[in-house]
C-alpha cells in the first residue's frame, strides 16, 4: 500500500506515482516498493518529489520504488528523444 497518489498507467494500466525529480522533471514510478527499487520518494506540499538512491544505501531498504520506465512493457512508447 502506498501513501502517494496513483494514477492507472496510460499503457499497462498498472498503478504508478507521479513524481518530480531534482531537475524538475515529471517522472512515473511503479506503486509498490519493491527489494530492487532504486527511487526513494519523499511528499514536498502537494508534490511527490523523487530521487535516485546510490547503490552503497539500497541494501536492506524496502522503502525503494522502480521507475516505471524499467517496468512497464510499453514504455519505448512514452520516451522523449
Amino acid at each position: 500500500m502506498t501513501d502517494y497518489p496513483t494514477t492507472p498507467c496510460a499503457s499497462c494500466k498498472q498503478p504508478v506515482i507521479w513524481t518530480v525529480t531534482d531537475k524538475s522533471k515529471r517522472m512515473p514510478v511503479d506503486a509498490q516498493p519493491t527489494s530492487d527499487g532504486t527511487v526513494a520518494l519523499t511528499a514536498a506540499g502537494s508534490q511527490v518529489r523523487s530521487r535516485v538512491v546510490e547503490a552503497k544505501f539500497r541494501f536492506g531498504r524496502k522503502d525503494l520504488h522502480k521507475a516505471h520506465f524499467s517496468s512497464c512493457p510499453q514504455a519505448n512508447t512514452w520516451r522523449r528523444r
